[in-house]
């Protein structure tokens, strides 16, 4: 080699520590902002319509399950057979009707869902009012005695809807403004689908920005 000729490091393998400290910088603040729990607005509130998966409905099905377990095991030895009896059929209706179908009506959760951070929401994404009647009362007993076949039809369904919620025209929706252990609802969000129309479109030009990419080989330098 001449001694009058350097020797031309390769581009590819120059130091760009400052890039990725941005990159990664950029990337810890969108995921620390996606932990932050968003602030409710005033008015009514429109839900977003991604779809809860099975697995938070289960998760809420199965704190919803555990804490009636817990009612009528604490209130049964002490209420003389007044209610959870065989002779108290009305008195336990009354209280299936306000632990599932009131909380429904006004906030559409019970406090499993609300614990899940999900939300029953009509086709607009509102609460869905008295249209909780006719999916708690109807649809929820013609899905179990189809041998729970309207229940686990949800797994499939590309809208997560079980039989209950297509005759009330209702869905189950992620609620980003619910309570409970946000890493256990990261946790059952396996499953969950956002509605088509919400996602962005591609472009179509398939434009990419390449104007920070710093990998093209620079000109050659020549010795003097």
């Amino acid at each position: 080699m001449p001694s009058g000729t350097k020797k031309r490091g390769n581009p590819r393998n120059r130091p760009t520590t400052s890039r990725y400290k941005a990159d990664l910088q950029s990337k810890t603040d969108k995921k620390s902002k996606s932990k932050e729990k968003p602030e409710k607005p005033d008015g009514p509130t429109i839900y977003p319509m991604i779809f809860a998966g099975p697995m938070r409905r289960l998760y809420a099905f199965t704190i919803d399950f555990g804490l009636i377990m817990m009612i009528i095991y604490t209130v049964a030895p002490v209420a003389n057979g007044n209610i959870f009896s065989e002779e108290a059929v009305a008195p336990d209706l009354i209280f299936f009707f306000g632990y599932f179908i009131i909380p429904t009506i006004l906030w559409g959760r019970t406090p499993g869902k609300w614990v899940a951070g999900i939300v029953v929401v009509d086709e607009d994404g509102r609460t869905p009012g008295p249209a909780a009647i006719p999916r708690e009362m109807i649809g929820k007993l013609v899905s179990f005695l189809a041998a729970g076949v309207g229940i686990f039809w949800l797994i499939f369904d590309p809208k997560r809807q079980g039989w209950h919620d297509k005759i009330a025209n209702t869905y189950v929706v992620d609620n980003p403004y619910s309570g409970g252990p946000q890493f256990m609802k990261d946790f059952f969000k396996i499953g969950d689908r956002k509605k088509e129309e919400d996602k962005p479109d591609p472009d179509p030009d398939g434009y990419t920005d390449d104007s920070d990419d710093d990998s093209s080989e620079p000109n050659d330098e020549k010795s003097s």
